[in-house]
């Protein structure tokens, strides 16, 4: 892997997000003063709002421009091949159910795959001011508006009884059939709670939580999270281990728990 090329793009993703990021906070600004139109339904059940695509539209525009050779997938407008082997994975509002509704927990994200291979991510959360970065082998850093950048790195707890358990809802272990295997990890963990979506694994990534559990996650939910989540010292998989971001599940963990919370989802068939 040629390094300077990836960090180059990390650091474009980067700041790319961030440009997003702010025309997303100009939309939320209006659905948290409800003077938004409702939003649309997709196919799949999910909303979509112009913030979405506008973003997406943003985000595509400067990858096309900077690295016109790299491919790019996103929620929105599908995927465009490239030759170069890197492909932007593009998720322009992870959680927009909690933008609709004016709640502050939602993230733009772009990961960025090598030839197959998720190898560094960017979770930007526009409304709160503040990002998580990282690449493999590189390290993570942490990002707050008007401070200077710290490094990024996972807890140490070691005990799934002293470990705090976040996740989006329990409405999707619900719906993936995983209802009971949502209740033994609240029973596990210390505590427990619903901060949704990519929030989640910047908690995780960043020390403030110890692990998290999705099901019912797409490529864009994941590509970007999971190398942040290994670049702060973490670990990544999906239900039955394996680090791959098409399974449509995704555990995010210190590390050292990671095998207790594979056990238990094991267990839980």
């Amino acid at each position: 892997m040629n390094d300077a090329e990836l960090l180059i793009r990390l650091e474009a993703a980067l700041a790319i997000t961030r440009e997003a990021g702010r025309g997303v906070v100009r939309h939320f600004v209006k659905f948290a003063q409800r003077r938004a139109a409702d939003p649309e339904i997709k196919s799949d059940g999910t909303p979509v709002t112009a913030a979405d695509r506008e973003a997406e539209s943003v985000i595509r525009d400067r990858v096309a421009n900077l690295f016109p050779r790299d491919g790019i997938l996103g929620e929105e407008f599908g995927e465009s091949s490239g030759e170069s082997g890197y492909r932007w994975v593009i998720d322009p509002i992870d959680g927009t159910a909690s933008f609709i509704c004016g709640v502050p927990l939602f993230a733009t994200l772009i990961g960025i795959e090598r030839n197959g291979q998720p190898v560094a991510g960017v979770i930007h959360l526009p409304a709160l001011g503040e990002s998580v970065s990282g690449a493999h082998g590189f390290g993570a850093m942490h990002h707050v508006d008007g401070h200077q950048p710290r490094i990024a790195r996972v807890s140490s707890i070691t005990e799934l009884h002293r470990a705090s358990f976040v996740s989006t809802s329990v409405d999707y272990f619900i719906q993936s059939g995983k209802a009971a295997l949502y209740n033994d990890l609240v029973s596990a963990a210390r505590i427990s709670r619903g901060f949704g979506d990519a929030y989640a694994f910047a908690l995780v990534a960043t020390g403030r939580a110890d692990f998290c559990v999705e099901p019912g996650v797409k490529p864009w939910d994941i590509a970007a999270v999971g190398p942040v989540i290994d670049a702060a010292g973490g670990r990544w998989s999906d239900f039955h281990g394996n680090i791959r971001t098409d399974r449509g599940s995704i555990v995010a963990s210190n590390g050292v728990l990671h095998e207790a919370v594979l056990s238990m989802i094991a267990r839980s068939g």
